[in-house]
């Protein structure tokens, strides 16, 4: 699992939307226009130890290890709700586990 395979997964929610990088390329933020960003892709890492996941997100469900961990943001507020659906609907086109937290 790379940053860009969660990035194409959260393009499918809108074809309109972009993909551009930042920090040279290890974050990727989708982006509704050039001003917009809905979500950024932080980063993907292997997790092999379920104590991690517990460590990071003690209220995480019964996750089975290994397993891949993919940090986003979204912006704060309504504007960030966009950025959440995608989350959700690319967790399951990747199969996966989608958690959000955060006020």
């Amino acid at each position: 699992m790379e940053t860009r395979d969660v990035a194409e997964a959260l393009l499918l929610h809108d074809e309109a939307w972009g993909v551009r990088a930042l920090d040279d390329g290890p974050v990727l933020q989708v982006c509704r226009d050039a001003s917009h960003p809905v979500i950024t892709v932080l980063g993907v890492r292997r997790v092999d130890s379920l104590d991690e996941v517990q460590r990071i997100l003690p209220d995480a469900p019964t996750l089975a290890t290994p397993l891949w961990w993919v940090d986003t943001v979204t912006p704060f507020g309504p504007a960030g709700e966009a950025g959440v659906t995608a989350a959700l609907e690319a967790s399951m086109e990747l199969d996966a586990v989608c958690i959000v937290h955060g006020d």
